[in-house]
């Protein structure tokens, strides 16, 4: 018994972990989000919280602040039901479908990758309306 713990014990110290996951191409690690308005990078955030109700998947990356909120259907295939945009990159603004302006959502494994562009306003200009764009890799 006391050669088998001994064994254990030698195995476990020599042993490596396994090892750190590399997602493949057009893939995120889970929990993470990378974020583009307006052509500009508005960063990388580990704050990412995802849920499911039947078809819909409400995706928040940030905080109250400064983030975005994503509403996205896979009723009949993926669709941008809304995207909110908190003062990223300067810019707050929404998109909402079916009220003019345009977005895809594609998949890659379990990353989502959500673009368009959407009615909003420079966030130290809010008096003038602006359309903005951007881009939304995330990875539930």
């Amino acid at each position: 018994m006391l050669a088998t713990a001994a064994t254990a014990l030698a195995l476990a110290g020599c042993s490596s972990g396994p090892p750190e996951f590399q997602p493949g191409p057009g893939m995120l690690v889970a929990g993470t989000a990378q974020v583009t308005v307006n052509g500009e990078d508005a960063g990388t955030t580990d704050a990412v919280q995802c849920s499911s109700t039947g078809t819909l998947t409400t995706i928040t990356t940030g905080d109250d602040a400064s983030g975005v909120t994503a509403m996205i259907s896979n009723k009949d295939q993926l669709t941008a039901e809304s995207v909110a945009i908190r003062d990223l990159g300067g810019f707050t603004g929404s998109y909402n479908a079916g009220l003019g302006d345009t977005a895809k959502v594609t998949m890659t494994g379990r990353t989502y990758d959500i673009s368009g562009t959407a009615d909003g306003f420079e966030t130290d200009n809010p008096s003038f309306r602006k359309p903005g764009t951007f881009s939304l890799k995330v990875s539930c």
